[in-house]
């Protein structure tokens, strides 16, 4: 063998040890990681956005391993069944409670129980003016008062009537236009969805039809309190109901 050959196979060598000592070296440092992070839990990520209230299915989410280090059970989920209780009620779905994007690891924040009707309760959506009658603090499992006004007219003058008092907002719904039918010009609604009784319904279906504006009044969260008169009528409409003005603003005058 001669002197080149012996320089090849010494290098051989030496580069076999260098290989051995980065394998030990790479697997010294994949143990200390495991050591470090632990074992693996598997939580739900989802694979497409959902929009605020949508129902998360199951073909929307995968499973996604995290270190044990970093998982929370109280935080992350890992079954949608186990979403604040979501599933819990026959019929019952989980719905997101924000905007999620695509990627995103499902909290039990994120998700909660899609409203449910009770037996004789109505779903009800009606258009409310986007300005007025939302401004953006209106948002789902609200309580909200709902007035409707009443512009004066050759019998009556203008009045002002609570329509419903203390009633839950089950959705809010996206901006979108509506025609004015006096101006001929075009106004930002949204669709607001309630849960109310029958009769409640059949009060706001009435009022939204003939009012010339319906507003909502969003109720502390400590209470609605005391709601006062049911109505605020001009000298003129209170004249028309029949009664005088002092008496008709403590019975609350017409319904």
């Amino acid at each position: 063998m001669n002197p080149r050959q012996r320089r090849g196979v010494l290098l051989m060598i030496i580069a076999a040890f260098g290989a051995i000592a980065v394998f030990l070296t790479v697997v010294s440092y994949v143990n200390t990681l495991n050591s470090e992070l632990g074992t693996y839990r598997t939580v739900l990520r989802l694979t497409q956005d959902v929009d605020p209230y949508q129902p998360i299915t199951e073909d929307m989410i995968e499973p996604y391993e995290v270190p044990a280090r970093y998982f929370d059970e109280e935080v992350f989920l890992t079954d949608l069944a186990d979403a604040d209780e979501a599933l819990s009620t026959p019929g019952s779905e989980a719905v997101s409670s924000t905007f999620l994007r695509e990627g995103t690891l499902l909290q039990t924040s994120m998700v909660i129980p899609a409203p449910a009707l009770e037996s004789g309760e109505r779903e009800i959506a009606i258009m409310i003016n986007a300005e007025t009658g939302v401004a953006g603090k209106v948002a789902r499992q609200s309580r909200v008062d709902i007035y409707a006004s009443f512009q004066p007219n050759d019998q009556t003058g203008a009045c002002a009537i609570r329509v419903l008092t203390d009633v839950e907002v089950l959705d809010v719904g996206d901006i979108g236009a509506q025609i004015d039918e006096q101006t001929g010009g075009t106004n930002s609604v949204v669709p607001v969805t309630f849960r109310l009784t029958p009769q409640q319904a059949l009060e706001l279906t009435y009022a939204e039809a003939f009012a010339s504006q319906l507003r909502l009044a969003l109720i502390s969260a400590q209470g609605s309190g005391t709601p006062g008169d049911v109505d605020f009528c001009s000298e003129d409409q209170i004249a028309a109901i029949g009664g005088p003005g002092g008496d008709a603003q403590e019975n609350g005058g017409a319904n």
